[in-house]
């Protein structure tokens, strides 16, 4: 049995969510009534009652909160957002100025029922003063007047900056336009800004040298697999000029007298050519290095001529599916190569995709490789 009460004493030991982490010598916010551990079967017995009382006393008067009086002294009443009933602050045991902080109220028969928990808003980072902070600009203070409080009571006997210090960056600045953007950059040092590898430590140089062998390596398979994309592009409008020759070839449709049948055969004999046009050394050449790249700059016409020339005299043979290189079967109807185009582009696009990115994650490392020698030399000269 007591194993139970303690198991119940620690279920009802729900603390709301501090505002903030309170200053040294700060005014806590005090616990209220229903965050002291409590048995189950008191606050339900408390619930009973308070359901149970009456809402008007004897002249009419409405009652409130769990000591059932009326709103008389003008006593500071919050709201339950789960009830709705009103609750005096000093029947909650809650100072009149955290009321601010509260994000949700929930009274302790509604926490009792888990219609909620009581939530605060953090509190503003000024020492003493108890409002909530702007978050909607993710601001840490309530105002702009207690964010300069608090940087000037910052810099005040501050032993990071002196008055010399001070002194000497307002005289820098040569205007406000120029003292606001101080720090908005981070001041690189001039072999940084000059990337000089022979006026940096040798551990800094050779991890340098690293990343740029990695980073020519990458940028010369990112210029290849570009290459590739150009190339299927090509192959794209070499397709499109054999179906094109093709149609041409095939001539106008001959038009029959009978008009239900003349529809039917124009149809038929007026069928759009689209062939499939696939090649084995088309998916070969995405995978190896391009050796020509001449290929990319002539005439469409001129770098697949004799693919083209093949394709129309196997076409007008009939020898669609018999020897050659190209697939001459109905772009619609062939089945071994469905979608070989697109998945060729697909594949290209990936690819260029990842390699993209290792050469943004090289950049990265060369970056954050620059910024920590110059740290470390600030640092050492401090």
């Amino acid at each position: 049995m007591d194993s139970r009460n303690d198991t119940e004493s620690e279920i009802l030991k729900r603390k709301s969510r501090s505002p903030s982490v309170f200053g040294e010598h700060e005014p806590k916010r005090p616990k209220m009534e229903f965050e002291e551990a409590e048995r189950l079967e008191d606050i339900a017995k408390q619930y009973k009652k308070f359901s149970a009382a009456p809402k008007f006393n004897l002249n009419s008067e409405e009652l409130f909160c769990i000591c059932r009086k009326p709103d008389v002294d003008g006593e500071l009443m919050i709201i339950c957002d789960g009830c709705e009933e009103w609750f005096h602050t000093k029947c909650m045991k809650v100072e009149n100025n955290f009321t601010q902080l509260f994000d949700k109220f929930f009274c302790k028969f509604c926490q009792w029922k888990g219609d909620g928990v009581t939530r605060w808003n953090r509190k503003c980072r000024q020492p003493g003063c108890l409002k909530p902070i702007r978050k909607e600009e993710k601001s840490k203070y309530c105002s702009d007047e207690c964010g300069e409080k608090f940087m000037a009571l910052q810099l005040t006997g501050s032993q990071v900056l002196t008055r010399a210090d001070l002194s000497f960056v307002v005289n820098y600045c040569g205007s406000y336009t120029d003292l606001q953007a101080l720090g908005a950059k981070f001041p690189e040092l001039p072999e940084v800004v000059q990337l000089d590898l022979t006026k940096l430590p040798e551990n800094v140089r050779s991890k340098l040298t690293e990343i740029g062998e990695k980073r020519k390596h990458v940028s010369a398979q990112y210029e290849q697999t570009q290459a590739k994309a150009k190339y299927l592009a090509r192959v794209k409008d070499m397709i499109s000029v054999v179906n094109e020759k093709l149609q041409a070839l095939a001539g106008p449709a001959v038009a029959d007298e009978a008009a239900p049948k003349s529809k039917k055969k124009k149809s038929k004999s007026s069928k759009k050519v689209d062939l499939c046009c696939f090649q084995d050394s088309f998916n070969k050449r995405l995978f190896e290095p391009l050796a020509d790249m001449s290929i990319l700059d002539i005439d469409v016409g001129e770098a697949f001529n004799s693919e083209i020339e093949e394709a129309i005299e196997r076409y007008q043979d009939k020898e669609q599916t018999s020897g050659g290189n190209l697939c001459l079967q109905d772009r619609r109807k062939c089945l071994r190569h469905s979608g070989w185009f697109s998945l060729l582009s697909d594949k290209i696009w990936k690819r260029l995709t990842e390699l993209q990115a290792v050469l943004e994650k090289l950049e990265q490392q060369q970056s954050e490789t620059l910024r920590d020698y110059s740290i470390a030399v600030y640092e050492k000269e401090n």
